[in-house]
């Protein structure tokens, strides 16, 4: 059976339809610094730039913006020159690098010169895009959607939630080069004529700055979780709905959500592949999801969810890896049964293991990962696990934990390694990082601190950090009393700066003020800014700086 066609509703306009006439110059499409940014310009912009991709003969060309009106309009003039779209998941230099070869152009900003090309409508179904997931075994994969599928998920959106937002303004916090915030923050409110922020807001005190007037906010999960110390928004300022996905919301700061900024966060359940299938609103533990109209689930032997969906090709029908119960119109979510490895020539389920481990009374968190032929389990502990660890020792202390997962799993296929965490490191869509972990696990004493969570700016980003009482520079500074020493602090500044703002340039000169030591198991933020060829940086931890200055760049 092939996926229905959703109609548009009156007020919806198809992307590929977008630039041609019928609309005004003069409606605004986004805002940037109080600036209104409209549709006249984006036509003009999207012109120009079609007509510099066709003079090129480009075919697949790679998109990676911080802008999302740039984003937008590099977007539509690829399309419009009639290219394939290639959407790497992030714009690090990294990222950028490792799939320069999948494409024959890099656009950062929107192309500009003399030559134009008029604007005819596209023929969505004609319109490709090529987005990047992990595969089950980690590899990158690839993802070729067309326009059309994108088009019909917007209007499922529209149809449940439309008539409730009306016009307001969308707000982000996550970015537009992953597919959940690309279609929630900038094609959703594109179609329906909803104006979207073009930067991101780069923390929850400057979103909530901006809340005035009818409003909806787009964030991460990892977002969620870290509302402490924000004052609660009044009645008549709080946004009419957040929706976040990527990982479930724990329900403690689902209710902390809805406490501080008076609305209960939409959870959109889904994938690069499927795009969004099911939604909730967490009023309970364990609130079930419930299937988007149009989407149709089922289960297969192991109980794992067989999807058809509006989002996806005609016919095509996804096979998950997902494991769950169904319930009335949606389902309950179990876990992912895809994370296989061998272990000593014995099949592990990673999620099996991890989750045993979770379900030990001295641990708050889990992880598993592998390194080599190693296996390692990655715990945050609760404080009577710490109390556990300091009274017995590692070795006796590992040794319980083994002896408590004996009963359910057969002693070679356990843990060899065992690292005692602050925080698990997290992407910024709040997924754990996957090679932070194995990086975590291959490194005997780790020499960095754990990136939690990645917020990106305007040449600025800001990291939340977890400081590992194993970590390197900890060992002989000072006995008794271990603090991070200074020249560390200002290397991790670099580093980030090179990993997540593209500098190449070496340090010359050092502006730094030192206020508060760093000690084992801090949990810190560092901001890294540019400006003028000087990188500020400062680590806070609760809100007070632990250090600060400036260095200078060759």
């Amino acid at each position: 059976m092939s996926a229905p066609t959703p109609i548009l509703p009156p007020a919806l306009l198809p992307l590929a339809a977008l630039l041609a006439p019928g609309r005004p110059d003069g409606m605004v499409v986004a805002e940037r610094a109080g600036e209104a940014l409209t549709l006249g310009q984006l036509r003009r912009q999207v012109a120009a730039g079609a007509g510099w991709l066709r003079a090129r003969g480009a075919r697949r060309v790679l998109l990676a913006t911080e802008d999302a009106w740039d984003f937008l309009a590099c977007l539509l003039a690829v399309l419009h020159a009639g290219a394939t779209a290639v959407l790497p998941p992030n714009a690090q230099p990294g990222t950028l690098a490792a799939l320069a070869g999948e494409a024959d152009l890099l656009l950062t900003a929107p192309p500009g010169g003399t030559a134009t090309m008029p604007l005819a409508p596209l023929v969505a179904e004609e319109c490709h895009l090529v987005f990047f997931t992990s595969g089950s075994t980690g590899d990158r994969k690839q993802l070729p959607k067309t326009l059309a599928q994108l088009q019909r998920e917007v209007t499922v959106l529209e149809e449940l939630w439309g008539a409730r937002l009306g016009t307001a303004r969308v707000l982000g916090m996550v970015s537009h080069q992953h597919i959940f915030g690309l279609t929630f923050r900038l094609l959703w409110p594109v179609m329906a004529g909803r104006p979207f922020a073009a930067h991101n807001h780069f923390a929850w005190e400057a979103l909530v700055a901006a809340l005035h007037g009818p409003t909806l906010a787009v964030v991460s999960p990892a977002h969620l979780a870290r509302l402490e110390g924000l004052a609660p928004v009044p009645a008549g300022r709080a946004p009419l709905a957040i929706f976040t996905a990527g990982a479930p919301v724990p329900l403690a700061a689902a209710r902390q959500c809805q406490a501080l900024l008076g609305v209960l966060p939409t959870e959109i359940f889904g994938s690069t592949e499927t795009g969004a299938i099911a939604w909730r609103h967490q009023q309970a533990e364990d609130t079930p999801w419930q299937a988007l109209p149009g989407t149709e689930l089922a289960t297969r032997e192991g109980g794992l969810l067989d999807i058809r969906s509006p989002n996806l090709a005609p016919g095509e029908v996804v096979h998950s890896a997902d494991r769950v119960a169904l319930t009335p119109g949606g389902f309950r979510f179990a876990g992912r049964a895809d994370r296989i490895v061998k272990v000593e020539g014995k099949r592990v389920s990673l999620t099996a293991l991890e989750a045993d481990l979770a379900a030990l009374p001295q641990v708050a968190a889990a992880a598993l990962a592998v390194a080599g032929e190693a296996l390692g389990a990655l715990l945050v502990l609760h404080p009577a696990g710490r109390a556990e660890l300091a009274r017995l020792g590692r070795f006796r202390f590992e040794r319980l934990l083994r002896r408590a997962l004996a009963g359910t799993h057969e002693p070679s296929a356990l843990p060899r390694c065992w690292r005692f965490l602050p925080a698990l490191p997290l992407d910024p869509m709040g997924k754990r990082d996957r090679l932070a972990l194995e990086a975590l696990v291959a490194e005997a004493a780790p020499r960095e601190a754990i990136v939690t969570a990645l917020r990106p700016g305007d040449q600025a980003v800001e990291l939340d950090l977890a400081v590992p009482a194993s970590l390197h520079w900890f060992q002989g500074h000072f006995p008794g009393f271990a603090i991070l020493p200074g020249v560390v602090q200002l290397h991790w500044a670099v580093a980030h700066a090179r990993r997540h703002l593209g500098v190449t340039a070496q340090p010359t000169s050092a502006q730094v003020k030192f206020r508060r030591p760093i000690r084992p198991d801090d949990l810190l933020t560092l901001s890294l800014a540019l400006a003028r060829g000087r990188l500020a940086f400062s680590y806070r931890r609760d809100g007070e700086a632990c250090s600060s200055g400036t260095l200078a760049l060759a």
